[in-house]
């Protein structure tokens, strides 16, 4: 892990912009082993999290701390602000004593990587792209990004043209692997499977649809779609839940002014036949309802204020349907999108026509099928990313 010329050039050219910050106060730091994780974006803090809970389930005394680059306060839950600095670099790292590092995507930064080096700790890059890598290092100091990609140990790469572009820059064949991306949702959320069977039977046969998280504004447009949605399905059911719990009364009784049977789950523990609108006012949580419907139309997304991760219903087998308004989960809709396994509605008017349509068919399983591979690709790299990190400590006696 010797540094090469070219990076020492490098670096010596930059000395001089090297940032000095104030270190954040450093909370304690745990017993076990220390990895530390360089994220560069609020979801790779998501993918780090989840991460650390693979890698600690089995009770192996390993923590892994993330840092951001662009730190604020509502990331303090998962991650600590990037030091920046040689000597708070330093400090960052007599702190807490890491064993092994990992880099998450390509935004390379010579001068922390430098310090990774003279620590003498192994390193790999995940999720790793070409892109931006020609920025880091500049074409005057022949050989740097080569010097900078061969201290990783692995690399593992989105896709094959990510692979190919690192190969190109300098990261040495043998260790460049495809993976595709890190699993970069919180898991699966839970319910109890009585509860969700014994719901099951008594539904049965009738064809039904799930509205998560919906707020007032988009209560018309939803019922409107469920009224087209029924033309072909008469039996067909709408499980409802608010955004706001509080709202569950006032919605039913909307409902109820345009026409709909409507039922509150506190006070009619099972929808009866004649239920065609079933408002949950409780508190089982959203993870029993994408289990029971087979379609899921994510809320919030038609007008915008914040809908909830479409992974949550991919990850569960329920077709995700949403509108243009996915902030701030709109990577993970991208992902859903690129692999056919969700539906983008451009307006309201869309809605009812595409939930008679996926009723009618088998493209909603099919549609499902598709989400759920996108999501457990993702756990399938964080999988292998657990393995080579238990591998490698156990080879430095960790």
């Amino acid at each position: 892990m010797a540094r090469s010329l070219s990076i020492a050039a490098y670096l010596a050219g930059r000395s001089k912009g090297d940032r000095m910050q104030r270190l954040a106060t450093l909370p304690p730091r745990p017993h076990g082993a220390i990895i530390w994780a360089r994220c560069s974006h609020p979801d790779q803090l998501t993918a780090i999290a989840t991460l650390n809970r693979k890698l600690t389930e089995d009770g192996d005394p390993f923590q892994v701390i993330a840092t951001m680059r662009d730190w604020d306060k509502s990331m303090a839950s998962k991650g600590l602000p990037e030091p920046q600095g040689r000597e708070n670099i330093r400090k960052f790292m007599a702190h807490w004593r890491p064993v092994m590092a990992i880099w998450v995507r390509g935004d390379l930064d010579p001068v922390l990587l430098d310090e990774w080096r003279s620590y003498r700790i192994p390193c790999m890059l995940v999720d790793a792209t070409a892109d931006g890598l020609e920025q880091v290092a500049g074409s005057w100091v022949p050989g740097a990004m080569r010097s900078l990609l061969s201290q990783f140990e692995a690399v593992l790469a989105l896709d094959q043209t990510a692979a190919e572009g690192l190969i190109r820059a300098g990261a040495p064949q043998e260790v460049v692997r495809v993976t595709g991306p890190m699993e970069d949702s919180d898991p699966a959320l839970p319910c109890s499977d009585a509860e969700r069977q014994e719901l099951a039977e008594q539904i049965g046969t009738r064809p039904v649809w799930f509205a998560s998280a919906i707020p007032m504004q988009e209560c018309a447009d939803l019922c409107a779609a469920h009224k087209v949605a029924s033309h072909r399905a008469h039996r067909l059911m709408l499980i409802v839940t608010p955004r706001v719990e509080s709202d569950a009364a006032a919605m039913a009784e909307d409902m109820r002014g345009r026409g709909f049977h409507v039922a509150l789950r506190s006070e009619t523990e099972t929808p009866s036949d004649p239920t065609q609108i079933y408002v949950i006012d409780t508190d089982e949580g959203l993870g029993l309802w994408y289990r029971i419907a087979p379609i899921t139309f994510m809320g919030g997304s038609l007008f915008g204020g914040g809908c909830r991760d479409p992974f949550e219903p991919a990850a569960l087998g329920s077709a995700v349907l949403y509108g243009p308004q996915v902030a701030p989960f709109q990577k993970h809709a991208a992902r859903l999108n690129a692999a056919g396994a969700s539906h983008l509605i451009r307006s309201s008017d869309d809605l009812g026509p595409l939930v008679e349509t996926l009723l009618s068919t088998d493209k909603a399983a099919t549609l499902a099928h598709a989400a759920w591979d996108v999501t457990s690709r993702g756990a399938d790299v964080t999988n292998r990313i657990v393995h080579i990190i238990q591998r490698r400590l156990e080879e430095l006696g960790h």
